[in-house]
Formats: structure tokens, sequence, C-alpha cells
């Protein structure tokens, strides 16, 4: 039997010591702090993410080309509405109306086709054909308003419409088209008459004498006749606010509307001394005759006198712009400074009957009222639409000339 070694350890049996007695001292060992935590940063990659994919989607919804229109984008019905709504209905979608006819007496005025159909799709702004009905042997009337009267007329007669004309005075320039019965785009029976209103330029009216007149009553008399003032401050030695000169002169014609200067004084110019030449106004002074003298001169003569002058144009044989009458006469004592009253000539009041027929009843009243005549009307029954309410005749006749205050008698068109 084969011999093993034993390791034999001693163990210290010896007992602990005891604890001590008394008082102790307790020690406490403090532990070192945690390390910091490391923030997080997949939150405000999230967040980051979110705000550039919210960029990008709303970059694409602003610039796209949308190939799917919305329900806005699509034409709205119209067949079977009448012209006027189906053409609002689709402007108020924002598109315009290209209207064409077709004859179908059972449907007058109503849209029996469109071009494109009712909820296709289409871009805003481009147009949608109506097709409407109209009775059979009727056509558009053409638009010919500002068109010369040789083309307005090949124009009228090539859509089978017949073309009258009517000469008016109008600010337009001579022979031009500015109104025509019926309007552009009416239907109308082939054959029938569009009466077309063609300028014959502008009326010409007496400039009345306005020298020696304060700057109102001057521009009163002139827009009395229909022309206009432009007042220009001149230095004067006649009284402030009056008018001293005029171009065109009181009694030429000139267009009605047109602007005639007027010099209005300012009073006396200073002279070089800084001092102002006056004209005295006070005390007495003599009145100068002026009787048979221009108007422009009488005028000067009595300011330079002290006077002011007062100046009224009346109807006479005597040459235009002659001084008839004055007060006080001359050669009598008075004021300086008061007025003093002269009638001037217009010339022969001779007017010309302006043409009226195929204006309006409105119309033709101030037209002949403006031009110095009364207006009487007479209705005449008429069987035409385009004469309703038109002037069809005038009596005295378009460029008679008549003298003083006539009567002009109009005959209305009244359908019957």
């Amino acid at each position: 039997m084969p011999w093993r070694r034993r390791r034999v350890t001693q163990v210290d049996q010896t007992p602990p010591p005891p604890p001590p007695t008394g008082r102790y001292v307790e020690e406490h060992v403090a532990e070192p702090p945690p390390a910091p935590r490391r923030p997080l940063l997949w939150p405000w990659l999230l967040l980051l993410l979110l705000l550039v994919g919210t960029g990008i989607a709303l970059a694409y919804v602003l610039t796209r080309d949308d190939d799917n229109p919305s329900s806005a984008d699509r034409v709205p019905a119209v067949v079977g509405l009448t012209e006027a709504v189906a053409v609002d209905r689709l402007r108020s979608e924002g598109y315009p109306a290209d209207t064409r006819r077709t004859v179908d007496p059972a449907r007058v005025g109503k849209v029996v086709r469109q071009t494109p159909s009712a909820g296709a799709e289409l871009e805003p702004g481009k147009a949608v054909v109506i097709v409407v009905a109209r009775r059979p042997n009727t056509v558009d009337v053409p638009r010919v308003v500002g068109l010369e009267v040789a083309d307005a007329f090949e124009r009228v007669q090539a859509a089978k419409l017949r073309a009258q004309s009517i000469e008016v005075f109008a600010r337009q320039a001579k022979g031009r088209v500015i109104r025509q019965r019926p309007p552009a785009g009416a239907e109308a029976r082939r054959g029938a008459t569009v009466v077309l209103s063609v300028s014959k330029g502008p009326q010409l009216v007496a400039v009345p004498p306005v020298i020696g007149q304060t700057e109102a009553e001057a521009t009163a008399a002139l827009r009395r006749v229909g022309l206009r003032a432009n007042l220009v401050p001149v230095p004067s030695p006649g009284p402030e606010g009056t008018v001293t000169a005029q171009n065109p002169k009181g009694g030429v014609r000139a267009p009605k509307g047109s602007t005639v200067r007027l010099n209005v004084s300012t009073g006396p110019q200073p002279d070089g001394s800084g001092s102002t030449q006056t004209v005295p106004t006070t005390g007495e002074a003599t009145v100068p005759n002026v009787v048979g003298s221009r108007d422009t001169d009488a005028s000067a003569r009595l300011q330079a006198a002290g006077f002011r002058v007062s100046s009224t144009p009346v109807s006479s044989t005597r040459p235009a712009g002659t001084v008839l009458t004055q007060s006080p006469a001359g050669g009598t004592s008075t004021t300086r400074g008061s007025t003093v009253r002269i009638t001037v000539s217009g010339g022969r009041q001779v007017r010309t009957v302006p043409d009226v027929v195929g204006e309006t009843e409105t119309a033709a009243d101030r037209i002949l009222r403006d031009a110095g005549f009364t207006v009487r009307v007479v209705d005449r029954p008429v069987t035409d639409p385009a004469q309703d309410g038109l002037v069809v005749q005038q009596d005295p006749r378009a460029g008679t000339r008549v003298q003083g205050t006539t009567q002009v008698t109009i005959h209305v068109g009244r359908l019957a």
C-alpha cells in the first residue's frame, strides 16, 4: 500500500479579543459622487428630422405643378341657362365665355352646348365655348364703334344687315362711328338696319366778351356756352380780380369744350424803387367816353382812370366787341373805384341750328339749349326698334341760320 503525504494545517484557536469597553468613535467613509450622465442626443435629432421633413413638404406643396386640379378648376354646368346668366356663372369661376350661335327656335336665348363639358378640368383663364340658340334668319350685330364710317358700313353689310349713318357733334375725329344701335352682339333679323352715329367734329360756339368782368362772372359766362376758362394772373393797373384780356376774343367761334385764356389783374406792379404805381381810387374823376370803342380799349381806359368795369354782351348788328352803351355816361364826374357798366355787341346773333337727328331725347335737348334754342318735343310712332327713343326729325332743319331765340321742334320715335 503506497504512502501518501498529508499536509497538516494548524488552526489558530486563540479566541478573539473582547470588544473594547467605554466610549468609541464610529468612522464613516464617504463614497465618491456618481459620474455625470451623458445628455441624450436622439430626441434632438428626431426633432431636427421632423423640422426638415416639414420644410420639404411645404416647399413641395407651394412649388409643385399640380396635375390634378381641385374642384375649383372644373368647368361649371351652364347648359340650359340664359346667355347672360351663363356668362356670369363662368366669369365668377374664372372662365371667359366665347359665345357662338345656332338656330333653335325652341330654346331661343339659352345655352344648348358648352365646350369643355360640365365638370371637365380646365385651367382658370381659358375660355369656355357656349352655343346659344337663336331664331331663324337672325344674325349677330358686329361691333363697329371707333371705325371709319366706310369700314363700319362694310362690316355691317358683310353681316347681312343694312347700315344707316347720322352725323352728330362729338369730340371724336370727324367720320368716326361713336355709337351704334342695336349694340354689338345683339341679335337682329337679317336685313335689319343698324343706325350709326358718326362724328362731324366738335360743335362751334360764339365766345362771349368778358373783358372787364370779375373772374367769377367771366368764368360763369364761358361755362354757360360750354367753354372753359384758363385763368392767368397778371399785374395790371385795373382793379384786382377783373379780366383784362382774353383769347380767343369775344365773338370768335370756338369748339365747344375748348379753353379760353383770361388774364386776371393782380393789381398794379411795383416799380424799381419798391413802391407801387397805383391809380387813385378816392375822390372824384371824370368817366371817359368809350361808346364806339373796342371793348378791350374801353376797359383799359376806364381802369386807368380808376374805375371798375362790368361788361355785358348783347345781340347787335354792330361789329362784335363794339361798346354800345355805358353807364355812367362819358364826361360824368363820379367817385373813383365805382363801377362803369358797358354793353358790348356780340355781333349778329345768327345761330345755326345744330343737327340732333339720331340723338336721344335728353342729348338733343341739351345740345339745342346749349346753342341758345328752346325745345319742343313731339312723339312719333315708329316700328323700327332701332329708332325708339331717338330723334327722327327736327324743325327747323340742321344747318338753318336763325336770329334771336328760336324754338326747335324735335320728333322722338316711340315704338308702336
